[in-house]
C-alpha cells in the first residue's frame, strides 16, 4: 500500500531536491555563461582576426582558471594525492604540448588552407577539456565524503 507523505515530508523533500537544483546550477553555470560569452564575441567579429582575438581572450579565462583551480584543488590534498596530481599536471602538459606540435604539422596541410584560422579554437577546445577536469576534481574532494578509517582521504 502506498503511503502518503506527511506536509512535512512534502515539504523536506521538495527543499532537498530544489537544494540540489540550485546547486547544480550554480556550478554549471558560469562555464556556460563563459561559453555564450565566447560564441557572441566570435558572432561579432568581422574577421578572422577578430575571431583569433575572441579565442585569445577565452585562453587567457581557461588558463587562469586552471592554474587557480590546480591551486585550489592541490591545497586540499594529503602529501600522496599531491604527488599524484602533480604527475598528472605534468602528464597533462606534456599531452597538451605534443597536441598543440600536432595541430601546427597538421592543420598548415589542411587543403582549404583553414588551418591558421582553426589552431585558436582547437586550442581553446583543448583548454575547456582541462577546466571540466580539474572542476570535476575540485568538485569530488569539495563534496565527498572521506573513507571510512582514512580521514583525509
Amino acid at each position: 500500500m502506498r503511503a502518503r507523505l506527511t506536509n512535512a515530508a512534502a515539504r523536506r523533500k521538495i527543499l532537498a531536491l530544489a537544494s540540489a537544483a540550485s546547486l547544480c546550477a550554480a556550478t554549471a553555470a558560469g562555464p556556460q555563461r563563459e561559453r555564450q560569452d565566447l560564441r557572441d564575441c566570435v558572432a561579432a567579429a568581422r574577421d578572422s582576426h577578430s575571431v583569433a582575438a575572441c579565442e585569445q581572450s577565452q585562453q587567457a579565462v581557461l588558463r587562469d582558471r586552471i592554474r587557480r583551480w590546480s591551486e585550489a584543488l592541490r591545497s586540499r590534498l594529503d602529501a600522496h594525492q599531491r604527488a599524484a596530481f602533480d604527475r598528472n599536471a605534468r602528464a597533462w602538459q606534456a599531452f597538451y604540448d605534443s597536441e598543440v606540435t600536432m595541430l601546427d604539422a597538421t592543420l598548415p596541410r589542411r587543403a582549404d588552407g583553414l588551418g591558421p584560422a582553426l589552431r585558436p579554437g582547437a586550442v581553446t577546445r583543448l583548454l575547456e577539456e582541462r577546466e571540466r577536469q580539474l572542476r570535476e576534481h575540485l568538485h569530488n574532494v569539495s563534496y565527498g565524503n572521506p573513507l571510512p578509517g582514512r580521514p583525509g582521504r
